[in-house]
């Protein structure tokens, strides 16, 4: 059993023990008792902590956390996916002609993503540094200030020019790329500080049990995001429309009335993302510091008893409670003979120096282990290759998805339309063309005579049937399974299906474009591998990334596993914008992805087990590998006794069955972390 002896525990900066001011209880109000005159009596050791982790798992499935974990993870995760929808009226109503490099939305992609890693690196860090309450409300801060300065971007003062007529932009005196790329650089920070936030949140504060249903719940937001994002979209057209502000069949470039209400819908779309981030902001300024890192970093086991009585209070006259009376009398007792009641520290910034110092040298102990070491190395590559299979098939980019959408057997009716259209339309368009070709990137479909309202109906419609539906579904069957099958399996069975499914997708869409059918079938894969991401590497991945590290590094490894995932991102992206989004292309990218999804199954054999099987104590989870053998030897032959001929078919497969799916239950954080030295190196 891993020991934690949390009083070796570096210490950063520490504060007193006193009560939250009276401003910050209002949310957990219901919680609300005062344990520190108790508190203040337990000294740490281990057999504090181990009351400390008895108080959270004493409790059930907490809606509380849920909610402030849940409310940050759908608004970072809703500023990500909203600009794949809104990318088509940035292109309508401000021109990208030579901007960027010559390609606007991979630079903003790019810089977005690089953001989102080094948001990884710094909010995971800076929670076990300076703690998680600290960081609670700031990255989401930080998405707050960046999604006002999207939403206020612009070109200030413009000029218009001779060639204004020949749709090359106007003089103006700032640049709105520029600034989107700022400020999605900066809303990347704070998406990307959000993800070991959420997820610590989640993993510290709920108990054991509920532990697995709570992660898988928590990244559920981001299938619900994918889902919001394109329908608050489209209900902003379709509002827009119904006021007779966006005619369908205004379609001319330089109409400056479709332009002012295209900027108002996208700018709309992009705003709503404030309203859940301010919720989340209130309920996070009041939950208190999580009990896992007042015990497992500053070493405060009373702290960690205070906060762990304001989010679980006991119930008067309980076990729990006759203990922690217990408690209280032996350390009076020992008070009242001269002995020492605590050991709370403050420390200066020379002490946080030093903690600095011990804990890179823990770290770097702790990681030389082959066990530790090999788990962090694991998950970073399997997050990598995750990675590369999601923005590889690139079904979030509306060119993508019309790709995918576009059927080559009507393509006569569409050149008939095209041809329908009125001859000031056509010029229009080429004069366009000819001089800003980057202007028609928000033509995402092939039929040119589509208008940008319909551009971006069309587009939020097959997002919502290709991706949403898929991810959403995926995450309702993990929260159903996720407490039934062993993580490490779902991921390998999962893993091994999407290879699968890579090669027939790809062989269906090669074949459709090669007869000039219809993608019909390939659309239909595209949704079932959708689902598989979700139920497997896509949320599972995220749920270990938080479970393997003990609580001194959980949130700085899990930015290191996060941040890895993000190369592997920035990488397959500059791929894609290399190799674009042809029906040829993601046909070989999705082959090609068969040996990645492969690779990646055999890789996850490498991860440890972080459930055992219900009853099964510590020890014998420990010795379960060595007698599984014989103990299913023995099973057989008492069932096969006991058995009549005429129920030994149905014994034998009850037996099956209970074999594939027998109850499981979570090990706790502390029990999955190796068994290291690791500590040695840190002040006593």
């Amino acid at each position: 059993m891993s020991q934690s002896h949390e009083t070796d525990q570096p210490t950063p900066a520490n504060t007193r023990n006193k009560p939250p001011p009276q401003w910050t209880r209002g949310f957990w109000s219901t919680f609300w008792r005062d344990p520190a005159h108790d508190a203040r009596y337990m000294a740490p050791g281990p057999q504090k902590l181990n009351k400390v982790l008895e108080i959270i798992d004493s409790g059930k499935f907490n809606w509380k956390v849920y909610a402030v974990a849940a409310s940050g993870f759908l608004a970072s995760s809703y500023s990500l996916f909203a600009t794949n929808v809104i990318k088509p009226a940035w292109y309508f109503v401000y021109k990208p002609c030579g901007r960027l490099n010559h390609d606007a939305g991979l630079a903003i992609d790019e810089v977005t993503l690089v953001g989102t890693a080094v948001g990884m690196l710094l909010g995971g860090h800076l929670a076990d540094l300076w703690g998680r309450k600290k960081l609670y409300g700031l990255e989401l801060a930080t998405l707050i200030i960046a999604t006002f300065g999207v939403v206020m971007a612009s070109e200030g003062f413009m000029v218009t020019t001779s060639d204004d007529s020949n749709n090359n932009p106007a003089s103006s005196s700032m640049d709105f790329y520029d600034w989107i790329v700022w400020w999605r650089f900066l809303l990347g920070i704070g998406i990307g500080a959000e993800y070991p936030l959420s997820a610590i949140i989640a993993a510290e504060w709920s108990s054991t049990k509920s532990r697995g249903r709570m992660l898988a719940g928590v990244y559920a937001m981001q299938a619900f995001a994918r889902l919001l994002a394109p329908a608050v979209g489209l209900a902003a057209v379709g509002i827009a429309r119904s006021l007779g502000r966006l005619p369908a069949d205004n379609m001319d470039p330089d109409s400056n009335m479709s332009r002012l209400e295209i900027d108002k819908i996208w700018r709309a779309t992009t705003g709503v993302v404030l309203i859940p981030a301010a919720i989340a902001v209130i309920f996070r300024l009041q939950i208190p510091e999580t009990a896992r890192f007042h015990s497992g970093i500053q070493g405060d086991i009373p702290k960690a008893i205070r906060s762990a009585l304001h989010l679980y209070p006991q119930r008067k006259g309980s076990a729990a409670e006759v203990e922690v009376a217990k408690y209280l009398k032996e350390r009076r007792a020992t008070e009242n003979n001269g002995g020492s009641a605590g050991s709370n520290k403050e420390t200066d910034g020379g002490d946080t120096r030093h903690w600095y110092r011990k804990w890179f040298g823990g770290a770097t102990k702790y990681l030389c282990n082959t066990r530790a070491g090999s788990d962090l190395v694991v998950i970073s590559l399997l997050w990598l290759m995750m990675d590369i299979l999601w923005y590889g098939i690139s079904m979030e980019s509306p060119a993508a998805l019309a790709t995918l959408w576009h059927d080559p057997s009507s393509s006569s009716s569409s050149a008939v339309a095209a041809g329908s259209s009125s001859s000031a339309e056509r010029r229009a368009a080429a004069v366009t063309t000819q001089h800003c070709p980057e202007y028609d990137s928000w033509r995402t479909d092939p039929d040119q005579t589509k208008t940008i309202s319909q551009i971006l109906e069309q587009n939020a419609i097959r997002s919502m049937l290709v991706v949403s539906i898929g991810s959403l579904l995926g995450n309702f069957a993990l929260v159903c399974i996720i407490d039934r099958f062993r993580r490490k399996r779902i991921l390998i069975v999962t893993f091994v299906f999407l290879g699968v499914l890579f090669a027939i997708t790809g062989s269906t869409l090669y074949a459709s474009f090669q007869a000039g059918q219809s993608h019909l079938v390939t659309i239909i894969f595209f949704g079932v591998m959708h689902f598989f991401f979700t139920v497997g590497p896509k949320t599972v991945i995220l749920i270990l990334a938080v479970e393997l590290f003990p609580t001194v590094y959980r949130g700085s490894f899990y930015g290191v596993a996060a941040a890895t995932g993000k190369v592997g991102a920035i990488t397959i992206r500059a791929i894609v914008g290399r190799t674009g989004n042809s029906e040829m292309a993601l046909a070989n990218r999705l082959l090609g992805f068969v040996g990645v999804s492969v690779l990646a199954a055999l890789l996850c054999c490498l991860l440890p087990d972080v459930q055992r099987d219900a009853g099964t104590t510590q020890v014998e989870d420990g010795m379960e590998s060595m007698s599984e053998e014989e103990d299913n030897s023995d099973t057989e032959q008492r069932e096969s006794a006991e058995s009549t001929p005429q129920q030994g078919q149905r014994t034998s497969t009850t037996s099956l069955w209970r074999a594939f799916i027998r109850p499981l239950e979570n090990k706790t954080l502390e029990e999955i972390e190796p068994v290291l030295e690791v500590r040695v190196g840190y002040p006593s």
